[in-house]
């Protein structure tokens, strides 16, 4: 099936909620989803943006019922349960969970570092992802056809972290962990489990990346770094959200092409 394919297969009655929806990646994720024929919910924290991606959403599936949104800390349980039960309330199922929701500390020596910034970035990065998959199971088990997928928003940072990241390359490479355990249990109740690791992808978090002095590079320097457009990563989601689920794809890299990697950084 070609990309083009992708984009415009009618998918009437699956549903996705893509966490991190006012902006960025799951903003992009989203409207790629919605493009592709799919119902989303977006949640997040800011309330007019969510809004507004929920008007990108409806234009792009050509209809006003396509989007809806739940504003939410879904580091919380409650919001969690909530996101959950109003999707499948106004959806009638619930087929896609994209864990994308994430966040990433300043990048400071260690000695520096501040215990609420690793909590804060456990609680996004890893609590955030266990809750929405724990509830995703809840759901899919249950409904007829019975099963779904989940996507996990990773990072190269798992294979390769940068200088002054412990606490965002910890939660990552935990996640690595998560989607194998929930993959291995999934499989009872059709429940496909995939990791995207996603480098370097244009966003308001990689913004630094191409401005200032740039990033930590191995070697102890700031350099600049190449981004892709984030509209690649959409694409991505489609394709994966679009196989059977007789089929996954269990991790999958996708990164600007010159950025140091896990295949070589510095």
């Amino acid at each position: 099936m070609s990309s083009d394919q992708i984009e415009s297969f009618p998918r009437p009655g699956k549903t996705a909620i893509v966490t991190g929806g006012s902006s960025g990646l799951g903003r992009t994720s989203a409207v790629a989803l919605a493009r592709a024929g799919w119902n989303v919910t977006v949640t997040g924290r800011r309330e007019a943006e969510l809004q507004e991606t929920v008007t990108l959403l409806n234009k792009a599936a050509g209809r006003e019922d396509a989007g809806f949104f739940v504003a939410g800390d879904i580091t919380k349980e409650d919001v969690v349960l909530r996101v959950f039960k109003e999707t499948a309330d106004k959806f009638g199922r619930i087929d896609l969970v994209f864990c994308n929701a994430g966040i990433s500390p300043p990048n400071v020596p260690l000695a520096e570092q501040k215990l609420s910034d690793w909590q804060a970035t456990v609680d996004v990065n890893l609590t955030a992802p266990y809750l929405c998959a724990r509830e995703s199971f809840r759901y899919m088990e249950k409904q007829q056809p019975q099963g779904g997928r989940i996507i996990i928003n990773g990072s190269i940072s798992a294979y390769a972290p940068r200088p002054f990241s412990s606490p965002y390359t910890a939660t990552k490479t935990a996640m690595t962990g998560l989607t194998k355990s929930l993959s291995l249990d999934g499989r009872k109740f059709n429940i496909a489990v995939t990791q995207i690791d996603i480098g370097n992808a244009a966003s308001e978090m990689t913004a630094k990346m191409k401005s200032g002095p740039g990033v930590p590079q191995a070697d102890g320097s700031m350099r600049h770094e190449p981004t892709m457009d984030r509209e690649w990563v959409g694409k991505e989601i489609v394709h994966i959200a679009e196989m059977p689920l007789s089929v996954n794809v269990a991790n999958v890299v996708i990164q600007a092409t010159n950025m140091p990697s896990h295949v070589g950084r510095g």
